[in-house]
């Protein structure tokens, strides 16, 4: 038995179970029990973001997240049907007692399908490869996904964001992929020696500290012009300071540009002393060859094959996930991960095509790349920015 069969039969159980639990409640019992439900959601939600802080790892973030706001859940589940029961009416007709049980059952399973939709988003970004894929996988999740309303959708990204210390959120559901732009795998021989020699030094590691997120934020980023590199806002949003890992050694940077909605930031670095990379004169096409460089899991540097599914608008989050916004945007087939955000996306000549922004919760299938006229119009001339600036909050609180 495959591992998506059996995650569509936990889920087929539980919700079953929500049903005949509903059918015996009734309605008015079955919204106490929805909304503690809820109120343990919420109560987990704000509970986990404190938990999270104090440990370290994707993983531990994934048990801990998940405990917390499992246990929450529970008890806000059971203290509702405590006061539905004991509120419930005794309803003596038999058609009326036959629709409250239809009413309790239809409510507890859309709030089981909702809650299963919920948990499981950010945790196929937390898993690794096997149960994740099991997950995204699973037919009864995709179903629940397609049903889902767009004022839900923000909800997992923020659950999603908060488990990595980069905080790059998910741009796409990981229940729906981007067959009929499908291509082939990414093509090694496009990371040549010569390429990384002439483009790795200015490609940096990005790391912010903060007070107020209690962790350190890690990306990537690259040189754009002498003193200025180019980086992601939500690799440095809610930081005091800003330190750049390059081969000549760790150099201080302040926040002179933040665009949180397309998620650009700008760093100066007095007398950085490391060459710019050139922005590529032409598009990329569907098929073409690239190369995302950086630092992937906040670890060493790393120059990895990529290859273009498409360039589109997509809609997706801005990065305290308040809102959705439009971006001119690459879709790439590649290996993808956090800590790559902020990083060139280069053509095989090495010049800058792109900039690596966000992930689809496959990580290792498909990332996102803001398109070089995307960045250059927002950003504009660099050399005018000197004046640090706010960057606001963490993205993951």
């Amino acid at each position: 038995m495959t591992g998506h069969v059996i995650v569509d039969l936990v889920a087929v159980v539980l919700i079953l179970a929500a049903v005949i639990s509903g059918w015996r409640q009734g309605l008015i019992a079955a919204i106490f029990t929805a909304l503690g439900s809820v109120a343990g959601l919420v109560a987990g939600y704000f509970a986990a973001l404190l938990a999270v802080n104090y440990v370290d790892g994707q993983g531990m973030r994934t048990i801990v997240f998940l405990s917390v706001v499992v246990v929450f859940v529970g008890l806000g589940n059971l203290a509702g049907s405590y006061v539905g029961d004991t509120l419930r009416p005794s309803a003596r007709w038999a058609p009326a007692r036959a629709l409250d049980s239809i009413a309790g059952a239809a409510l507890q399973a859309i709030a089981t399908a909702l809650a299963l939709w919920i948990v499981t988003v950010p945790l196929i970004s937390g898993l690794p490869e096997q149960p994740s894929e099991a997950l995204r996988q699973s037919r009864v999740l995709s179903l629940i996904d397609a049903t889902i309303p767009e004022s839900f959708v923000q909800l997992p990204a923020k659950m999603s964001s908060l488990l990595h210390e980069t905080g790059m959120p998910p741009l796409v559901s990981p229940f729906r992929t981007d067959a009929a732009n499908e291509v082939d795998a990414p093509n090694p021989a496009a990371v040549t020696p010569e390429l990384v020699e002439a483009s790795r030094p200015s490609v940096v590691h990005v790391v912010g500290d903060s007070q107020t997120c209690h962790h350190r934020l890690m990306g990537s980023g690259f040189v754009i012009a002498e003193d200025y590199v180019l980086t992601n806002a939500h690799v440095v949003a809610g930081t005091q300071s800003v330190s750049l890992d390059t081969v000549v050694g760790a150099k201080p940077a302040d926040v002179v540009f933040y665009d949180p909605e397309v998620d650009i930031a700008v760093l100066r670095a007095t007398q950085l002393g490391l060459p710019e990379l050139h922005w590529a004169e032409r598009e990329l096409r569907h098929g073409s060859d690239a190369v995302v460089m950086g630092f992937p899991d906040s670890g060493p540097f790393a120059a990895t094959a990529a290859r273009v599914r498409s360039k589109l608008e997509i809609s997706g989050p801005d990065i305290y996930t308040a809102g959705r916004i439009e971006r001119s945007a690459y879709t790439i087939r590649g290996d993808v991960r956090q800590g790559n955000s902020g990083g060139p996306l280069l053509n095989t000549e090495g010049q800058v095509a792109g900039m690596i922004f966000g992930t689809a919760t496959d990580v290792d299938e498909t990332g996102y790349a803001l398109t070089s006229a995307q960045v250059r119009e927002r950003v504009g001339e660099v050399e005018k920015l000197t004046t640090p600036v706010d960057t606001r909050s963490c993205v993951v609180g």
